[in-house]
Order: C-alpha cells, then structure tokens, then sequence
C-alpha cells in the first residue's frame, strides 16, 4: 500500500511559515515546540527540500517554501471557512467574550454606544486600544487573541478580510487665539512655517501625517511628538503649535480645547477606519454576530 502523505503537516507548515518562528506557531496551534520542529522535519523528509533557515530567533522560508505556501493558501483557507461556518453561536445566550483592538479616533464614540447595541444580547465586547507596533496588532489577530482590528490602513496578506467602515477628512487645529493662523490664513507656506504637535503612529514606515497625505512634505519644526490624538490636542490648546487630527475628533473636542479648526492645506488621502477579520472566519457565525453588531453601532455613533 502506497505511503499515506499527512495532510496535517501543511497545517504546521502554514502555522511556521506565517509567525516565521517555531514558537509563535506552536503557542498558536496549542503544540509543543519538539511536536512542531518533528513535523517540520517529517515534511521536509516528504518533499526532500530545505523548508526553513535559522535567522536569530526565527525561521526564514526558502524558495521552495514560498512557492509551497502560495499553492496551499487558497485551498486551506477555503477549508477553514467551511469548518467555521459549522460552529454554533446563539447571541442571545452564549457567554462568548470578544475583543477587539480599536484606533483612538474611533474608540470613544464606539465604546460608548456599544451598550446600546449590545442591551438585548448575551455576549460582551471588550474595546482595546491598538498596540503601537503594527506587527502586533495583526499577530495577535492571526493567533485569534482578538477576534476583531479597527484600524486605519489594511493589511497586505490574504489571511485577513478587511472591510470599510468609516470615511472622514482630516483637519489642522490650533487654539482659538493663535497670532499668526486662521481660516483666511492657512496655506502650505504657513503650515509649514509653525511648530507641529505630531501623532507618533506609523504604517507602512511613514509618520502619520506623511502617510496620509498624497504630497511630499518637506522638514518640519517639532513642537511635541505624541502616541495619543487626545495629548496633542491639549498640547495644541495651550501652545501655538499647529496639529491634524480626523475631523470627527477634531469637532467633539473642539469647545473642550478652545479650538480654531482649519482646512488641511495638502492633498490628503480619506481618513479610512477599516473592520479586519481573519479570512477563515468569514462563515464564522460569533464573528458574522460581531461585524454586525460593530457596523449597527458606528450608525448610531458617527
């Protein structure tokens, strides 16, 4: 009888290639260590290739890994959908938690109305803010540590399914009383003249500011550099530096802060808000639930 191949040696393989670390998979497929290197020697024994390298603390695929990877993607993606769409969720009486990390323009708003649309169901939602490193965020989506992204860019890789759900302009603001800004003053040459109170967020390796925005932007002077969109708005409120926030926060805090709102003088990109699943949890009738009950609650916050 011929030898019978393991289809679940594919499923370790995806785990090792995904995390590119024998740890990170074994913590994600509940195995241990040893289980996850022996299987990973036993594929490589199957095909008679070189599947990893050490690098540090990780693994790198080789050539024959990725062109493997890219063949099995679709199929064990279309496997899992169909597996999850057979698990049974009642929102009326499961005691499911879920958890969703969310970007600080969108949070408040959401946070405070989930209650809403929550009221005649049984599961609860707890909102995290984003983790500053963007690698994290989407590790801890895959390892399903979270069942849920609110982010404000998409990721590249088919694993997860993104949808958008928000749209909004970006603003500049300054306190009411600045010397030098107003509405019949703001252009690119006195944008670029004033001290910036900046929001430390990166994707794709640009800054906020120069990521959102279709133009080069040259230096800027840095007044204060902050991880919160809330600390540069007070930052800006008693300091004559100019700051861009999304519109919609830059209203809700604008009679708090004693703020003048501007038009951004660039060409911008929309400030997007996206909903991020995992692919495989497309069928998925608890994360169906969620989605839905995220897209009912934005109606009523924005």
């Amino acid at each position: 009888m011929a030898h019978k191949f393991d289809l679940n040696l594919l499923r370790i393989f995806s785990a090792a290639y995904e995390s590119q670390s024998v740890t990170r998979a074994a913590e994600h497929l509940d195995l241990t260590q040893s289980a996850i290197s022996n299987a990973l020697n036993r594929l490589k024994a199957n095909v008679n290739q070189e599947l990893f390298t050490r690098t540090g603390r990780g693994i790198k695929p080789t050539q024959f890994s990725d062109d493997l990877y890219q063949r099995l993607q679709n199929p064990l993606l279309e496997i899992e959908s169909m597996l999850e769409g057979i698990e049974h969720f009642d929102p009326y009486s499961s005691t499911k938690r879920f958890t969703i990390y969310c970007h600080e323009a969108m949070f408040h708003p959401l946070r405070k109305n989930l209650d809403i649309s929550l009221k005649d169901f049984a599961p609860s939602v707890t909102l995290m803010e984003l983790p500053s490193n963007e690698q994290t965020i989407y590790d801890d989506l895959r390892d399903e540590k979270v069942d849920l992204v609110i982010d404000i860019g998409e990721p590249e890789s088919c694993l997860f399914h993104s949808e958008l759900i928000f749209k909004q302009r970006l603003n500049c603001i300054t306190r009411q009383d600045h010397p030098r800004i107003s509405p019949s003053t703001i252009n690119k040459e006195s944008y670029l003249l004033e001290q910036h109170a900046t929001y430390d967020v990166t994707r794709v390796n640009l800054k906020f500011v120069d990521w959102i925005t279709d133009e080069v932007l040259p230096q800027r002077t840095i007044y204060s550099e902050h991880k919160s969109l809330l600390g540069m708005i007070a930052s800006v409120s008693y300091s004559d530096a100019i700051g861009v926030v999304p519109e919609s926060l830059a209203q809700q805090y604008q009679q708090a802060f004693n703020l003048q709102l501007l038009e951004f003088p660039f060409a911008t990109k929309d400030f997007n808000s996206y909903m991020i699943s995992l692919s495989k949890k497309q069928n998925n009738k608890a994360t169906l639930w969620l989605r839905s009950i995220i897209l009912s609650t934005i109606k009523i916050s924005l």
